[in-house]
């Protein structure tokens, strides 16, 4: 990955990055290279992340450069007045009418969640057909997290019958490596002047290939 396609926007207090499937977020430690290493050694100075992607989902992440900024960037996420957006790519012909999934959400396992219906904790989503790729049956899906439980949008495509694609816990892998979920946009204020900001994130180019021939469009 090029620097160009890695950084979306640098000020200086934070960085945004556009995550790619695969990479942790931070906790690669001596194993593995994760974001934060990568975009550290790329704007010359360490960054650490304001919030987390899970490995497979590739997308944009915000990272601030030292403590000057932590407080403000903090309560912009923590208080859930971030915007995120997800793009996603499932397993099947999604029905339209479908356009809230809520259920509750609790742990099953090491790294695992699982839809359930006694405890847990409430999950809402809202879903909006973008495209459906009827020859291969794939759905092209906007999500949006009115929650925020770990792997929500992935268990809520589940509930839903379209899993995503090639997700080794809730759907099946695939040999080509494509995971179907991607954060593809994020608003927020600007944490010194208030000022809105909306950053984009290009989806991998795996997603094209796996659309193409058919009438999908990334935009």
């Amino acid at each position: 990955m090029d620097e160009q396609s890695l950084i979306l926007y640098e000020s200086a207090g934070f960085v945004v990055a556009n995550k790619p499937s695969g990479m942790l977020c931070e906790g690669g430690a001596n194993r593995e290279i994760d974001l934060e290493q990568e975009v550290s050694s790329r704007v010359g100075r360490q960054v650490w992340c304001c919030h987390r992607l899970d490995r497979l989902t590739s997308g944009v992440v915000v990272l601030r450069k030292g403590k000057r900024l932590a407080k403000e960037l903090a309560v912009q996420f923590e208080g859930r007045q971030i915007r995120k957006e997800y793009w996603l790519l499932a397993d099947g012909v999604w029905d339209k009418s479908i356009q809230r999934v809520e259920t509750r959400i609790a742990p099953v396992g090491k790294g695992r969640h699982a839809n359930v219906d006694v405890g847990g904790k409430p999950a809402i989503s809202t879903f909006q057909v973008l495209g459906i790729d009827g020859s291969n049956r794939i759905s092209y899906l906007r999500g949006l997290l009115k929650t925020g439980r770990t792997h929500q949008l992935r268990l809520h495509a589940q509930h839903a019958g379209c899993p995503i694609l090639g997700d080794p816990f809730y759907g099946s892998p695939r040999e080509d490596k494509l995971f179907g979920l991607h954060g593809r946009s994020l608003k927020m204020k600007h944490p010194e002047t208030g000022e809105p900001l909306s950053f984009q994130a290009p989806p991998p180019s795996i997603w094209a290939e796996a659309l193409r021939g058919s009438e999908v469009l990334l935009y």
